[in-house]
């Protein structure tokens, strides 16, 4: 028996069109399907038709048959559905009920009636396969992001469902801890469970899936083995979805005549099957300009959170970050990244150590100024959306820093246009989507064009087209108004493609600091902080490739451009 088939299916949500028209899917026991597809696409709702969300929880009009374990949803309860089912949602916040992590992780358990003795075996069966158990007795709310999503994971896997419904479970995490995650999906798929993935880093779960449903325009457009998808580049294009970059540099490669097979996503494995193509370096780069003087000064900071558990997050960190420049803080979950973007923007007060903005220690700012002078853009971008509609929470900070509201009308539509938010302008700001709210909050740091600009993780939940439009707005703003931007993240192709800098953190400690494409070059150190350079770069690294391609684009030009040559014989 098939744990999913979707026979025609379609939902609109009430007094809105269609958001889901003629949906054809089956998902086979065992296998490992990952459902990709545009910001807005409908991937959200599909899974939560799949959970049995919808229709029991969530109304609107579903029409066409859907099937869990041949049971039709519509003549079941959400309990009894929910029985079989281990849903993860977007954002793991919201699924966290208990305040210590055993008892989140035994909660399902014991809500199901399972004996105590089973609630133990499942408690640390749990902690044990995502490798949890130092999180056993941690507060739930004191955890990163990536550690509230493995808990998550924990808490649906204990009770032992047959089927996952994951909702992009990887967003929260950095390159190798989103492995880790995979890695332990993968052994659930290998012991018979089947598992509805939406994952937009398809490089990240290549070997773990089986299929690859394409989702866009509101229905399934490609439906296919994995293998295959090189042979439908421009579909993935006409859709903004990435395919694994080292995937699609092969499938362009011999777009443009040159004779390369397949490559696989592994930049270990691509590098062998390039042998053949002669590398000339790029002879002419613009030099990097050095001249900028400093817009922020770290001296020697360090950062010990209080008691109850002191813990030592930042230790002697020193930078100097450029007035134009973008820089990229990067470092697995727990590195200290956001202890330190919380020093500089004044939200934390160093333990020891300065932070200065144009020479101005920020702990001897008033409130005010200090807002006026670091924007902040937080992970959650609901903990800073206020007011309805959305136009009014982009305005609300010029005018209150003293600008007209003409002004301040003209500067939010620049800064929605740029962040494709215009057209929704009058809508309350909590009827989008989470993209496109983590889109708004940015607008409304961005519109006060502060001096000092702190974005964490601002591309989350965002698809390709919209995470480089975000990263080209605040390009623009540095190089247009001087601002300094300063951006978290675990996105290494848009620290690639558009940061100036980056800084590595491991353990508190800053280890790497400079261009990527010198910091990408020691894969090694990095591997300290659980960070991989993106696969071009690595490819790079391991063709000996000068520079280092840092985009797509930059491989293809070293690969098929004017200084390619192709050995023969």
């Amino acid at each position: 028996m098939d744990p999913i088939v979707l026979d025609g299916v379609g939902f609109a949500f009430p007094g809105l069109p269609p958001m889901l028209h003629g949906v054809n899917l089956t998902v086979g026991e065992g296998e490992v399907v990952a459902l990709v597809g545009p910001t807005g696409c409908g991937k959200s709702t599909l899974i939560h038709i799949c959970a049995g969300v919808i229709p029991h929880f969530i109304t609107g009009e579903l029409t066409g048959n859907v099937h869990i374990f041949g049971t039709d949803t519509r003549d079941s309860s959400l309990a009894k559905i929910a029985a079989n089912i281990g849903t993860v949602t977007q954002d793991p916040e919201n699924q966290l009920f208990n305040l210590i992590v055993a008892d989140e992780i035994a909660w399902g358990m014991e809500n199901r009636g399972f004996e105590r003795s089973e609630i133990s075996r499942g408690l640390n069966g749990a902690l044990e396969f995502f490798r949890i158990p130092h999180l056993r007795d941690r507060i739930t709310y004191d955890l990163s992001g990536g550690e509230k999503q493995r808990v998550v994971l924990s808490a649906n896997y204990a009770p032992a469902p047959k089927l996952f419904v994951l909702d992009d479970p990887t967003s929260q995490l950095d390159p190798i801890g989103a492995q880790q995650v995979l890695t332990g999906i993968q052994a659930l798929a290998e012991s018979g469970h089947t598992i509805l993935l939406v994952e937009s880093k398809l490089e990240e779960i290549w070997s773990l899936v089986d299929r690859v449903v394409l989702l866009n325009h509101g229905t399934i457009e490609l439906d296919a083995p994995r293998a295959q998808l090189d042979r439908h580049l421009d579909t993935f294009i006409e859709a903004q979805v990435p395919l694994p970059q080292l995937v699609e540099l092969g499938a362009r490669l011999r777009e443009r005549g040159v004779s390369v097979p397949a490559l696989p996503p592994d930049p270990d494995s691509a590098a062998p099957l390039l042998n053949n193509v002669r590398i000339m370096p790029v002879l002419s780069e613009r030099p990097a300009d050095n001249t900028r003087p400093p817009r922020v000064t770290v001296q020697s900071i360090s950062y010990t959170y209080p008691p109850p558990r002191r813990t030592q997050a930042l230790i002697g960190i020193d930078l100097q970050i450029p007035a134009g420049s973008v820089m990229g803080v990067v470092g697995q979950n727990g590195s200290g990244k956001t202890t330190l973007a919380r020093c500089l923007s004044g939200h934390l007060k160093p333990t020891s150590g300065t932070v200065r903005v144009d020479g101005k220690d920020v702990q001897r700012m008033s409130v005010r100024d200090r807002a006026a002078t670091v924007g902040y853009v937080f992970q959650n971008p609901d903990h800073q959306i206020f007011k309805d509609p959305v136009v009014e929470d982009v305005v609300f900070g010029p005018v209150n820093l003293g600008a007209t509201r003409e002004k301040a009308m003209e500067s939010a539509e620049r800064v929605l246009r740029g962040l494709d938010l215009w057209d929704v302008r009058s809508v309350h700001p909590f009827r989008l989507s989470k993209g496109a709210r983590q889109r708004l909050a940015i607008a409304a740091i961005a519109v006060m064009q502060p001096p000092v600009m702190i974005i964490d993780e601002p591309t989350t939940g965002q698809d390709l087209q919209e995470s480089h439009a975000i990263m080209a707005l605040l390009v623009d703003l540095a190089r247009e108004v001087g601002q300094t931007v300063i951006v978290i993240t675990h996105a290494m192709h848009l620290v690639a493609a558009h940061c100036d800098l980056m800084a590595a953190l491991c353990e508190g400690r800053l280890i790497a600091f400079g261009a990527p494409d010198q910091v990408f070059r020691d894969e090694e150190l990095l591997r300290r902080t659980y960070v991989k350079p993106p696969a071009v770069t690595a490819l790079g690294n391991r063709l000996g490739m000068e520079p280092r391609p840092l985009t797509l684009e930059d491989a293809l030009e070293r690969l098929a451009g004017p200084s390619l040559k192709v050995a023969r014989g």
